[in-house]
């Protein structure tokens, strides 16, 4: 090992997982590891911590570093930052964070509540469907962002997912879409099938017949649903795919992101009365807990209305 033993192991452990996560949620963990290896710095150079080394970190360690995040981040992020220590720790047949934190269940982060963020409402839904009925129709730039936002809310797809669907995945005569590229392809992550909403069906068939002659005028061949004329591969990047979505927001006036397209596809179908267990399956989650956690809940007026029409 060499002076930054904690560096050189963070590499080795971020090149294990690599595959295992999308590409947004693996730059996370990298910037997470990073700053973790700064705060390692500080406490190791203020003999807190005994050494760059987390192959030797003791109990103590683990503990010095816990207190220290705490008075730098908030309740729920400590939670992420306990799970990357172990992850690390643990790749290294190191136990020290399980054996801290049941010597020291104080330093167990006690968050409760829910991560899940707000899906869009209801007028601003009704303001880009509309608003999609009437753009320039031979406007290409125009009708790809509303068929991309449209696409997003209507299948509840991450970034990744729509970025790399190809045109075929696409039925137009059975209305529905294959998400092949989903998260954790390879590994826990399994392919599915949405249907198309007919929400979406219009300004999509208009944007396939555009992308025909896009492809043409700029003579690129590729299979993606949303091509690239400049990557070699012939997909966008999943910064293209965030701006082409702000072409949509300017021309409202209006902010949102991919992400709360995807919590607005779970939350719609839950206020049309779909089971949560559908709903889990139509977004990829591996269990209705993940869905309800971070995306999408029965709304308490529905739940009383569907206890209503059970008398």
């Amino acid at each position: 090992m060499g002076r930054n033993p904690l560096g050189e192991y963070l590499d080795r452990y971020l090149d294990t997982i690599r595959e295992v996560y999308s590409e947004e949620t693996f730059k996370n963990r990298v910037r997470r590891y990073h700053r973790m290896e700064s705060k390692v710095q500080i406490l190791v150079k203020e003999g807190k911590m005994r050494s760059m080394s987390p192959k030797n970190w003791t109990e103590n360690d683990v503990r010095e570093y816990i207190l220290y995040c705490k008075g730098l981040v908030s309740t729920a992020d400590m939670v992420h930052e306990i799970n990357a220590l172990n992850q690390l720790l643990l790749y290294l047949d190191n136990p020290a964070v399980q054996l801290c934190l049941a010597h020291n269940p104080m330093l167990k982060p006690n968050f409760k509540g829910t991560r899940r963020k707000d899906s869009m409402s209801d007028d601003m839904y009704d303001l880009i469907l509309e608003r999609s009925k009437i753009i320039d129709t031979g406007d290409f730039n125009l009708v790809r962002a509303y068929a991309l936002v449209l696409m997003s809310i209507t299948t509840g797809t991450r970034n990744k997912e729509i970025r790399f669907a190809d045109v075929k995945d696409v039925d137009t005569t059975l209305w529905t879409f294959d998400i092949i590229h989903v998260k954790g392809e390879a590994t826990y992550g399994m392919p599915r099938t949405v249907p198309l909403h007919p929400d979406v069906r219009r300004i999509l068939t208009l944007y396939l017949v555009l992308r025909e002659k896009w492809l043409a005028d700029n003579n690129v061949k590729s299979q993606a649903l949303f091509p690239s004329k400049d990557s070699s591969d012939g997909y966008l990047s999943g910064n293209s795919i965030r701006k082409i979505k702000t072409v949509v927001e300017k021309d409202l006036g209006i902010k949102f992101d991919l992400r709360m397209c995807r919590r607005t596809f779970g939350q719609r179908y839950l206020d049309n009365d779909l089971d949560i267990e559908s709903v889990s399956v139509l977004m990829g989650h591996a269990s209705t807990k993940t869905t309800e956690g971070f995306y999408s809940r029965k709304r308490l007026n529905k739940a009383v209305e569907n206890a209503k029409s059970t008398w």
